[in-house]
């Protein structure tokens, strides 16, 4: 089991708050609130020949929007101006300098790329790139996951009637095209992933884009030449939640805490990848994925194909197990069953397996317990874990913890440090996040220094996952 996208939360006594998200290697670019929307421009958005676009349009800082005559029909909403376009733009400008910014082996690609096969990768262009003597096919070799991201320097252009051809698996939500001046698709062309371009792009008549056409300071041009033109990839298959793979999102075992965060492992759960961009409230949507839990609304953390990190309602609290169903855009999934407990207590980790270096603070520091500041027997360190049940003053579902009065645990958990049984200082939720718990320990004055001294926190008959911590 993966634990990519993992949520590692790290919080000081004096609640100052950092949130690290462990991500797979090469993963897609994170589109934020660009992933319902088919088109985007600073500018302006002119629209030819009628037909259709899926997927909402928006236009900012200009407002122009031109939807021809006939006037095309949008499957979406358009914004023109406004804030929501406003936040579109902010996240292309932090998808475009992600895209930009992939480093790890990239493979030199230049001038015309037509009739090559290419497999999933970074692939980088010091100037402009085009596909023009023939089709490009892109080939997964049976990765539904795979990604593939082209950094461009210049133009990105394709001749007319050429292709980009998916084979072995691969999704066009997962193919990113970061284009440095302007975008130019040939007539009649068919085009697959997501443009981001520095200025602008022109779809010329009757090409077709399964993707979103996204520019950051120019116009979008389309001449849908009466036929479909930018498309939002959708979810070829109905997502697949794997059975008994709805777990603690620390310990990575079952079963799952009402309130607390659980990690969901599977296929097709979004269509690409998102995480909340604001720590609460938790949104119920993220890259086209929603989970109902019990039948309600799961505020989601992180989603991407293979796993989504959720809260698991409070309002489930006393049932033993529960329902939980994926949709993504609008295809849902077969329901599976989840275990739930009262306690069931899962202590993250650094690297996101559960195991090794702990997500524990020195406490009133930014500080890890970790080799090289290592904590002081009689000092407190801040252990950050989810699954401790039910708290005084419950937020609700998808809300931050209040930090006055703050959410105190009502067991109070046993934790050891070394094995040496410690004095709790506080155990409650983690003011201003969801389904997060801190809870501040005595390092225990007999515990023998080390690098990787054990740490376990146990409520009632329920003992949490080992991590370690440094003692000096």
């Amino acid at each position: 089991m993966n634990k990519f996208g993992a949520v590692v939360l790290f919080l000081t006594l004096g609640l100052g708050l950092t949130v690290v998200t462990a991500a797979a290697e090469q993963a897609p670019v994170n589109l934020g609130s660009n992933s319902t929307f088919a088109v985007l421009a600073g500018t302006t958005v002119t629209v030819t020949g009628g037909g259709t676009i899926s997927g909402n349009v928006g236009i900012f800082p200009g407002t122009a929007y031109v939807p021809g005559t006939p006037s095309v029909t949008v499957n979406g909403t358009v914004h023109a101006g406004g804030p929501v376009a406003a936040q579109a733009q902010t996240d292309l400008t932090t998808a475009f300098n992600d895209a930009a910014g992939r480093s790890t082996g990239p493979t030199t690609v230049a001038g015309n790329i037509g009739g090559r096969t290419l497999a999933p990768g970074l692939y980088k262009s010091t100037s402009s790139l085009a596909i023009s003597s023939g089709d490009l096919t892109l080939d997964a070799q049976g990765n539904a996951n795979a990604v593939w991201i082209f950094q461009i320097a210049s133009t990105l252009t394709t001749t007319s009637g050429r292709k980009v051809i998916l084979a072995g698996g691969a999704n066009a939500a997962n193919i990113f095209w970061q284009v440095g001046s302007s975008a130019t698709i040939g007539t009649t062309s068919v085009f697959q992933g997501n443009i981001l371009a520095a200025e602008s792009i022109s779809m010329l008549t009757g090409s077709t884009l399964a993707g979103r056409a996204l520019a950051r300071v120019g116009a979008v041009s389309i001449d849908t030449g009466g036929g479909s033109s930018a498309t939002i990839p959708a979810a070829t298959t109905e997502p697949t939640i794997k059975l008994t793979d709805t777990v603690n999102a620390a310990s990575y075992v079952t079963p799952v805490v009402a309130g607390s965060l659980a990690s969901v492992f599977g296929s097709n759960l979004a269509i690409g990848q998102a995480f909340s961009t604001t720590p609460a409230p938790l949104p119920t949507t993220l890259a086209e994925s929603s989970f109902a839990v019990g039948g309600q609304a799961a505020p989601l953390y992180f989603v991407m194909p293979t796993q989504v990190n959720l809260q698991i309602p409070w309002e489930l609290a006393g049932r033993t197990q529960t329902s939980i169903v994926a949709t993504v855009n609008g295809i849902a999934s077969s329901t599976q069953t989840v275990a739930l407990a009262s306690f069931a207590p899962g202590i993250f980790s650094i690297d996101a397996t559960g195991t090794g270096q702990g997500a524990v603070l020195i406490a009133s520091t930014a500080q890890l317990a970790a080799p090289g500041t290592a904590a002081r027997r009689g000092g407190y360190v801040s252990i950050f874990c989810t699954g401790l049940g039910a708290v005084t003053n419950q937020p609700g579902t998808g809300d931050a913890a209040p930090g006055a009065p703050y959410s105190l645990t009502r067991t109070t958990p046993t934790v050891k440090i070394g094995g040496v049984a410690a004095v709790l200082q506080y155990s409650g939720l983690a003011p201003g996040f969801v389904g997060l718990y801190q809870v501040n320990a005595q390092v225990p004055m007999s515990v023998s220094p080390g690098n990787a001294v054990p740490v376990i926190i146990s409520v009632e008959n329920s003992t949490s996952n080992t991590v370690t911590i440094a003692v000096q």
